[in-house]
């Protein structure tokens, strides 16, 4: 019977390959041979990450825009750029099966739409001259590098176990196998740990404290450095010309301090700030 890691790799290097049924695929091979890690992530592309962090590959860059009744979509533009590259990231939590089923039903150079949330879209309308709705268009193009990340994530991890001499007669591993498997490295699936894998963008106010509270705790950052940030934001809503340049300047300082560990979240606090 042929061996199902080397099936894995021959429709990992098919171009029409149905991802979905390649994901599942590994998923019996990995639950088979036991390994937990694999597992979990083929399970989470199948069935949809919901809150879980997301890999990566699934935080992708949307255009931002408003739909006008006389000129169509328009860009929304923002003061800072960091606000506006807080905005653009958009996390694709769909099932993998999903975003296949986008790409195949879907014109050539089409749009995905991803609204924003309650708060985060009356925040943008606030700060809009003209009072459109605002959401997230991702390109079809984003949708097709995810199913090709999860494509050759498969294949390396294939690759890898026959490397080791895990391949398997049909769906059947050995004993001798399934113990090589145990000692096999994992496949790194890099998981973005910041605001938006955690919190969700659309939970995410600009400029406001409360909407990071929980995220700024689990990264570790100590009550008294939270409290520091807090005190410059509430400050920093109201004050007026030099005291809130020297608010944004102590902001921007805190972030410096504290940015190896807030990682992405050092960009969208620092938009917050200007800049």
């Amino acid at each position: 019977m042929d061996s199902i890691v080397l099936e894995l790799q021959r429709k990992a290097l098919e171009k029409d390959a149905d991802v979905a049924e390649l994901v599942r695929m590994a998923l019996v091979v990995a639950r088979k041979l036991k390994l937990k890690e694999f597992e979990k992530w083929a399970e989470l592309e199948l069935n949809g990450y919901g809150n879980a962090d997301l890999p990566d590959y699934r935080i992708v860059t949307a255009e931002v825009k408003a739909h006008n009744p006389y000129h169509g979509w328009i860009p929304v533009i923002f003061e800072d750029s960091g606000t506006a590259q807080a905005a653009a990231e958009a996390p694709c939590t769909n099932p993998i099966g999903e975003l296949q089923y986008m790409v195949t039903h879907h014109k050539e150079g089409g749009y995905l739409h991803q609204p924003f949330g309650h708060d985060i879209t009356q925040n943008l309308m606030r700060g809009s001259r003209v009072p459109l709705v605002p959401t997230r268009l991702i390109g079809i193009t984003h949708i097709v590098g995810i199913l090709d990340a999860v494509r050759n994530t498969v294949l390396n991890w294939a690759l890898e176990l026959e490397q080791n001499e895990i391949l398997g007669e049909g769906l059947t591993f050995s004993a001798a196998e399934k113990e090589k498997a145990a000692s096999v490295p994992a496949i790194h699936i890099t998981n973005f740990h910041g605001v938006l894998g955690d919190v969700q963008a659309q939970q995410v106010q600009i400029g406001d404290y409360n909407s990071i509270h929980e995220e700024l705790k689990r990264l570790g950052i100590d009550q008294k450095a939270r409290n520091e940030l807090e005190n410059i934001l509430d400050e920093y809503k109201t004050a007026k010309s030099k005291k809130k340049q020297s608010l944004a300047k102590r902001g921007l300082e805190w972030v410096a301090e504290h940015g190896e560990m807030l990682g992405r979240l050092a960009t969208v606090i620092r938009g917050w700030f200007g800049a």
